[in-house]
């Protein structure tokens, strides 16, 4: 087939600048690269996580969508089920060896790729053939053909397999507000990429967060959410952890995957 229009000319990569920000309210927030990381250039950018800590494998889920070319179905129920919020699905994606993978992602949980952003190249070709099913910024990876629960090995299948069986996780949001009130720290450990938009959390202990969970149960945070947006600011990592400095009250939007 003809080269998409889109691909003919490959982006060039960028590089990374480690940040090694403190944040009075976020103690436990580090970047993911302090040490100076790797970069897999693609075409695109890639963030190397580390794999210096113990990260939990993903439990697989429950229900998949599939889709294939112009078919949808539910493993489990309807055929016309939109891709809503909190959806898994499974798109199935030949790659045009001509074009770049076309994406930005976020690798620091270890066992996942997020989508930090789509640029010239196969998936936004993909997306624009399939707009029903297209693939998202903050849509989270955890399978490609048949690799899982290791962020680096999907990478490796994006570089070098010519088609990709994807397993992708949607995620809800929900805002919570959390009021520090006179304690020292929220009680919540974060980690971010310095090419991301999010922070991860990674621990969650005593203290204001912990206190919003027992409270909110209907809207509790968890480890591997992320916040998206802090005080009505969205952008990078250190944008959105200067937003809490000095802040009583914490207004944060974030993004859970089921």
């Amino acid at each position: 087939p003809p080269t998409h229009p889109r691909c003919r000319k490959r982006p060039r990569g960028w590089g990374l600048r480690p940040a090694r920000a403190r944040n009075t309210m976020f103690p436990g927030c580090c970047c993911a690269n302090a040490d100076g990381g790797d970069v897999i250039d693609d075409g695109s950018l890639v963030q190397e996580f580390p794999g210096k800590e113990a990260i939990p494998e993903l439990d697989a889920p429950a229900t998949v969508l599939a889709i294939g070319g112009d078919t949808r179905k539910r493993e489990t129920g309807s055929a016309n089920d939109p891709l809503m919020p909190g959806i898994t699905f499974a798109p199935k994606i030949p790659r045009d060896e001509d074009c770049p993978i076309g994406l930005d992602i976020d690798l620091i949980d270890g066992v996942s790729a997020v989508i930090v952003d789509i640029k010239a190249g196969t998936i936004r070709a993909w997306n624009e053939r399939h707009p029903e099913s297209a693939l998202r910024v903050n849509d989270r990876i955890i399978e490609v053909n048949g690799s899982r629960n290791n962020a680096n090995d999907m990478v490796s299948r994006l570089k070098t397999d010519p088609f990709w069986s994807m397993i992708v996780q949607r995620p809800s949001e929900f805002m919570i507000s959390v009021n520090r009130a006179d304690a020292p720290s929220l009680g919540m450990d974060l980690r971010y990429a310095p090419n991301g938009h999010t922070l991860m959390i990674t621990q969650i202990g005593d203290g204001p967060m912990g206190e919003w969970n027992a409270s909110h149960p209907d809207r509790a945070v968890h480890v591997h959410d992320r916040i998206i947006e802090l005080n009505g600011v969205r952008g990078t990592p250190l944008q959105l952890l200067a937003a809490s400095e000095d802040a009583e009250v914490l207004n944060m939007v974030i993004v859970h995957y089921s």
